[in-house]
């Protein structure tokens, strides 16, 4: 992982035990919750400590998640079992898994069987250990005891609440494009097409809520 993106899973409720001297994460960095994890993802395949932790993520703040910003910013190469994102689905699964049901619509069957770890390691590992049967439902082989979900190492949601403003927002308006709308207008965009530029959103909700929020602090 670069350190650019260790301080931004930091940022989203990672722990990772990150250098003093390093820069920490802060609402400066106006760090996004569903880029970081596309970023995440696209670095499985140098760095598979990642799939673990992500998991483990998903399972605590799941619930959390636009989902469907979570597929647009995606866009079709969660489709490309060559693409990286396609760790999206397995990540999706497991949120099904854990009955976040919202996550369904990201679970993609790939054209061909996704590995975490080289083929003849994962075969022999299968032999002996078995397969994750969710995860090879949906065309992924991974040895059983391969992911390790430990919840210490993600910040619980009392804690993510108080470090991250776009996480708090969700748990006051709902995981949704208007509560990432909020958080852009009182991180300083004032503008609908500052708003879209930010959040990702179209440009009707983006004018709508900022119009709203307006009315409603103008009392």
């Amino acid at each position: 992982m670069t350190a650019n993106l260790d301080h931004r899973l930091e940022a989203i409720g990672f722990r990772l035990a990150l250098p003093i001297s390093g820069p920490r994460a802060s609402e400066d960095l106006e760090v996004d919750i569903e880029r970081t994890l596309l970023n995440a993802i696209a670095e499985i395949p140098a760095d598979r400590r990642l799939v673990s932790l992500l998991f483990t993520w998903v399972k605590v703040h799941g619930a959390y998640v636009i989902v469907e910003k979570l597929r647009k910013l995606a866009g079709p190469a969660r489709h490309d079992p060559e693409s990286s994102t396609i760790w999206l689905s397995a990540l999706a699964a497991f949120a099904r898994e854990n009955g976040v049901n919202k996550w369904n619509k990201l679970v993609v069957r790939p054209s061909k069987p996704v590995l975490l770890y080289p083929a003849e390691i994962t075969e022999s590992a299968i032999a002996l250990k078995g397969a994750i049967p969710w995860l090879e439902a949906i065309g992924f082989r991974v040895p059983a005891g391969s992911l390790r979900i430990r919840e210490a190492d993600v910040l619980t949601p009392v804690q993510l609440v108080r470090q991250n403003r776009q996480y708090r927002n969700r748990y006051l308006y709902g995981p949704s494009w208007r509560a990432d709308i909020i958080t852009a207008i009182e991180q300083g965009c004032s503008r609908p097409a500052a708003i879209v530029r930010r959040v990702g959103c179209s440009y009707e909700p983006a004018h709508r809520v900022a119009k709203e929020y307006a009315i409603a602090t103008s009392a």
